[in-house]
């Protein structure tokens, strides 16, 4: 059986258990929410190891063919690209489509301060280089980046360095297998995070009043992961791409996301689809892959920027000017970059600094959108997963054409 209708039947016997579950008071809820956390960290235990090894390995091959630079290059150019379209079409759906307006309803929580730059490049690299093995999520940055370091100085003396690649590749090998066998039963796992999302939704009062809103962000980021990535892969590589193929491999890790709302919840799955599925060769795997998922949110840019407008649009009377709609954009393209610590939850955390960059007496008020924020967060998580796999397959296939024409050359 097919990865993506393993997962596909686990959602929907999840959904279907989300309908018909009691509600007993919220406890239901809160037994599944656990059960769902637990599930996740199940999901993501083999991860890092298999990153870290695979970021190594990755980074020899590419450096070796010299085309290291050149893939960094183009990771960043498209990462950046996909924010800045991401947010731009939110912006459009809110302007454009006009969803009915939320009422003010008191909300309790505090608005989170913006971090500065600085702070988070010192938190994801600590003094002591090896305190990132033992640190939490937040670590995976300084973990590639130490595997960046290694991979890319193993060409100095083949005779000396030649052990540690063949212990980086056996690893990675390993664990590549280890998580294939993860992904295999993972559907069965889904049931749970997709009855939790249900039940807490149900528990949800006014739900009606964010109906339009909702149905607004959805159409946007189909549009988005439907439209505009698979027709840019078609444009780019016109005589070899597939972008139907490529936009049915990427259903099985979308799911996760949706399940879950965390986007390394579904990189694993993502990894195994790139390689069996849709030929993406390990050296852009093992580093465009991470590098995307790490900054590439462009979900969460996209679910934010559409939900300050909303939540602006509803607390006054008057239209948002073309000022601030940019100063907006450009501090949700900048603040998505900041998330690479928050694989779930960013969605909320980038209303909070938008809201406090808006300010204007409005620092608290997207909390209006409590209620439906497991709904944001996941069709965030997706649309960020969809763009991993976006930057990776368009920029796998023209570094490859790149790759064989030097061959070509050289030949």
């Amino acid at each position: 059986m097919r990865i993506w209708v393993r997962y596909l039947l686990g959602t929907i016997i999840g959904v279907t258990l989300g309908f018909f579950l009691p509600l007993a008071a919220g406890d239901t809820a809160a037994i599944l929410i656990d059960i769902s956390a637990l599930i996740v960290s199940v999901g993501r235990v083999l991860l890092f190891p298999l990153l870290f090894f695979a970021m190594i390995i990755a980074t020899d091959e590419l450096h070796s063919d010299g085309a290291l630079l050149r893939t960094g290059v183009r990771t960043v150019f498209w990462t950046v690209v996909t924010t800045v379209i991401a947010t731009v079409v939110g912006i459009l759906t809110i302007v454009l489509l006009s969803p009915q307006r939320i009422p003010p309803m008191v909300q309790e929580g505090q608005p989170t301060a913006v971090p500065s730059l600085v702070a988070e490049l010192q938190q994801g690299l600590p003094a002591n280089m090896f305190q990132i093995f033992v640190l939490d999520e937040s670590a995976l940055a300084g973990i590639l980046l130490v595997g960046l370091l290694v991979g890319s100085n193993l060409r100095f003396d083949r005779g000396i360095t030649s052990p540690v690649s063949l212990v980086a590749d056996s690893a990675n090998r390993i664990f590549y297998r280890l998580n294939s066998m993860l992904v295999e039963v993972l559907g069965v796992f889904l049931i749970v995070p997709a009855a939790a999302v249900i039940v807490m939704m149900r528990g949800v009062r006014d739900l009606h009043l964010f109906g339009q809103f909702l149905l607004v962000v959805l159409a946007a980021a189909l549009v988005v992961a439907v439209v505009i990535y698979p027709v840019t892969i078609l444009l780019m590589d016109r005589r070899n791409a597939r972008p139907l193929r490529w936009l049915g491999s990427m259903g099985a890790p979308a799911l996760a996301a949706l399940t879950s709302g965390d986007s390394y919840f579904a990189l694993g799955t993502i990894l195994r689809i790139e390689k069996e599925e849709l030929d993406v060769h390990r050296r852009f795997g093992g580093t465009v892959t991470p590098f995307a998922a790490l900054y590439g949110r462009a979900g969460s840019a996209m679910m934010s920027m559409a939900g300050i407008l909303l939540v602006i649009r509803s607390y006054t009377a008057l239209d948002i000017g073309f000022t601030d709609l940019v100063q907006l954009a450009v501090a949700a393209v900048f603040y998505s970059f900041l998330l690479a610590r928050t694989p779930a939850g960013g969605v909320l955390l980038m209303l909070s600094f938008l809201a406090t960059r808006y300010g204007r007496g409005m620092e608290e008020s997207y909390l209006i959108l409590l209620p439906v924020m497991p709904v944001l967060e996941r069709i965030g998580a997706v649309l960020d997963t969809m763009t991993v796999g976006f930057i990776t397959q368009i920029t796998a296939k023209t570094r490859s054409r790149g790759l064989r024409r030097r061959r070509e050359q050289v030949s």
